[in-house]
């Protein structure tokens, strides 16, 4: 189960999957942790946990029939429908297989002595949120987990359970704002501003002398000192294509063609192809990006690459080989997508 099933992942999985299975906040969660930043430890229960506990039950049938009862004259009666369908899902048991899978992550959550405080939180494309706090007992984790099932039932989420560290010692911080002292939070808040590139606020906590970062969100506030700074980059930044960003980080450097003829890319060079398939992977994983025309179809395909090449790389950019030429300058951004004429800074 686990990885193979992809009902739940590990934090350090998730880049390993399809975004339609982790929505918005859980990728965010795999890139930090694929960055080294220190996160509280936990779990993502897929969509296609739902999908199977529906599916195992029954269940999924009982909402098909009212699907397709539902006609555009009683639409504005759609909720009361599901009503029925809610309360079911709240009074009935998950399957034991899935129940087996999700015991097993929540033990390694779980301290010996006592139950472990948890948050269990919604992810979704768009990133809307449903939050509990400092849930504790394996009964109330399932009865938190169904409650956000029946609360986007008509559009499936998945959830993340993740530790809930209580701590006296919390903070916050700007990646880009005044200066900071202690040398640990100093290094953190450079590395994420060297990932999202734009200022960014951090909520911390500390446990026994470690840092756990427990939020980021854009900073949307004025720092008068970033004004000038930011003008700049806006006004001389190109976008010259545009693709799928498949691993993080935001780099510059000097475009290098492949083709049959020209495998030998340095450190400081940025790979840039019509295709990819596995005979090139182990040619190209010194560059320091990878841009690529075509797109890696699925997600064994992802964690195939992702194994190899760890480096930036953006891939469905349709027309990279064309735009770009040897020799270029150019910064590659993991985290939009975005490729950028010359150096950002």
């Amino acid at each position: 189960m686990g990885l193979n099933s992809h009902h739940i992942l590990d934090f350090s999985q998730i880049d390993l999957v399809d975004f339609d299975l982790m929505g918005k906040k859980a990728q965010e969660l795999g890139k930090l942790k694929q960055l080294g930043i220190p996160i509280p430890d936990g779990f993502v229960i897929t969509t296609s946990f739902f999908k199977d506990f529906l599916k195992e039950t029954g269940l999924d049938k009982k909402i098909e029939k009212i699907e397709n009862l539902m006609h555009p004259a009683i639409e504005d009666s759609r909720a009361k429908f599901f009503e029925p369908i809610k309360k079911e899902i709240l009074r009935t048991q998950i399957p034991q297989n899935l129940s087996n899978e999700l015991q097993r992550f929540y033990r390694k959550l779980s301290e010996i002595l006592k139950e472990q405080s948890l948050n269990i939180y919604s992810s979704s494309k768009n990133n809307k949120v449903s939050l509990f706090g400092n849930v504790k007992g394996d009964a109330n984790l399932v009865l938190k987990i169904k409650e956000i099932w029946i609360s986007h039932l008509n559009s499936p989420m998945s959830i993340i359970v993740q530790k809930n560290i209580n701590s006296k010692n919390k903070g916050k911080m700007l990646t880009n704002g005044p200066l900071i002292d202690d040398q640990n939070l100093l290094k953190l808040a450079k590395k994420i501003q060297n990932y999202f590139y734009f200022p960014q606020e951090i909520e911390y906590v500390i446990e026994k002398g470690k840092v756990f970062v427990t939020n980021i969100k854009p900073f949307t506030g004025i720092i008068k000192e970033l004004e000038k700074k930011q003008q700049i980059i806006n006004n001389f930044r190109k976008t010259i294509v545009k693709g799928i960003s498949i691993n993080p980080g935001i780099v510059t450097g000097v475009v290098k063609l492949i083709n049959n003829h020209n495998l030998n890319v340095k450190n400081s060079e940025v790979a840039v192809t019509k295709y990819l398939n596995k005979s090139l992977y182990n040619k190209i994983k010194k560059a320091k990006a990878v841009v690529t025309d075509a797109v890696l179809q699925s997600s064994i395909d992802k964690m195939l690459y992702r194994k190899i090449i760890k480096a930036p790389t953006i891939i469905g950019c349709e027309n990279a080989t064309k735009l770009l030429q040897n020799g270029n300058i150019i910064t590659v951004n993991g985290v939009t997508g975005e490729i950028y004429s010359g150096g950002l800074l």
